[in-house]
């Protein structure tokens, strides 16, 4: 089966799972796959315009109180309500100036996002003495406030910044983006196996048990999306320092692949289960590091082809993604993650990067 079908039997199981917040990765993946297949979307195109003016439009939804200035809370981490989800609208303002259609208008996309920006994600309040990104929320046993970093909030936290960047040509953006991610590394790498830690606690100065998949998933595309919009303004010292540290994380990635392809959940512990949101987070990140001449093409294209056809293998014909991990916290051990479900209508953001993955093949 083609990744044409692939991507077919997934579109229309997505569109179908939770909210738009917890959907904006999933969206993101949807129009990817509608730029890379434009034959897909007469089927799927009217569909999706009406949930993302839906979720802008109810009073009661969070894209609606953006859009008319009503203030929301701060959360207990910068992705979980508005953060993130605004890379659905961007991802549909890249298709249209692809294929642009006088029914459409952008001044809402660029709206929201550009607000979401600027009054959430810029001014995110809880931080380190560095400016890192932080959260009060970290795992049992630990002591802090505000002190907690999390290995996912690297992408939740620039992931619309990058997106932004590229589209409206916002270089200042593409900029935070990077020296952020500067900061998560300092706080999450490991230099003895080119792997990051799920969290760190600077109260202690004490990493979390971990080196979770998609946590490094979440970082490795966080990296991939920030290079791909500071590499827009030209060569810099800011790109060659995110270059390094991608680099450096896809070469300690490739040492823990397992021969079936997949990546464990736990990476560098392989009696964990074999995990479908890392693998295709990773494939999503390579693809681009090859594609951009980033990433060695012999060393890293046979490992592109094993991860693609390992994903395939769980990907059955009615797109319930197997194998995928469910959202999860800092965990305090191993046994932790690998008691987590792998039930694909709790892994939102999961078959997302399923989709993405799928896209960037041969891109």
């Amino acid at each position: 089966m083609t990744s044409h079908n692939y991507a077919l039997n997934l579109l229309f199981f997505c569109l179908f799972l939770s909210p738009l917040v917890a959907q904006s990765i999933i969206f993101d993946g949807i129009w990817e796959v509608l730029e890379r297949w434009p034959i897909l979307a007469p089927r799927y195109l009217s569909l999706i315009n009406a949930k993302l003016e839906n979720f802008a439009r109810t009073p009661e939804t969070v894209g609606y109180k953006v859009l008319n200035n009503i203030r929301i809370p701060w959360t207990s981490t910068i992705g979980d309500e508005v953060g993130l989800f605004p890379i659905a609208y961007l991802a549909r303002l890249s298709y249209y100036r692809k294929h642009p259609s006088g029914l459409y208008n952008r001044s809402m996309d660029i709206n929201i996002s550009t607000l979401v920006a600027t009054e959430y994600v810029v001014p995110w309040p809880v931080r380190l003495k560095d400016g890192t990104i932080a959260a009060d929320l970290g795992w049992p046993g630990q002591e802090g406030h505000g002190t907690f970093v999390w290995a996912d909030d690297s992408f939740m936290g620039t992931g619309l910044l990058s997106h932004l960047s590229l589209l409206l040509d916002r270089r200042d953006l593409a900029n935070m983006a990077g020296s952020m991610l500067l900061l998560f590394d300092n706080h999450l790498f490991d230099s003895q196996d080119g792997l990051h830690f799920h969290g760190y606690n600077d109260f202690d100065q004490e990493h979390s048990c971990c080196k979770w998949g998609r946590a490094n998933g979440w970082i490795m595309m966080a990296h991939a999306d920030a290079l791909l919009a500071i590499a827009r303004y030209g060569p810099s010292t800011l790109f060659d320092s995110v270059l390094d540290n991608f680099k450096k994380h896809a070469e300690g990635v490739l040492a823990v692949q397992s021969p079936s392809g997949l990546w464990h959940e736990v990476l560098d512990v392989p009696s964990t289960f074999l995990e479908t949101s890392s693998t295709a987070m990773f494939l999503y990140s390579f693809n681009i590091g090859v594609s951009k001449g980033w990433l060695d093409s012999a060393t890293f294209k046979p490992a592109i082809q094993k991860a693609y056809s390992g994903l395939l293998t769980n990907i059955p014909l009615n797109g319930e993604v197997q194998n995928i991990c469910e959202g999860s916290v800092i965990g305090v051990d191993v046994a932790y993650y690998e008691a987590r479900s792998r039930n694909y209508l709790l892994s939102s953001p999961g078959l997302g990067s399923v989709l993405r993955a799928i896209a960037s093949m041969d891109i």
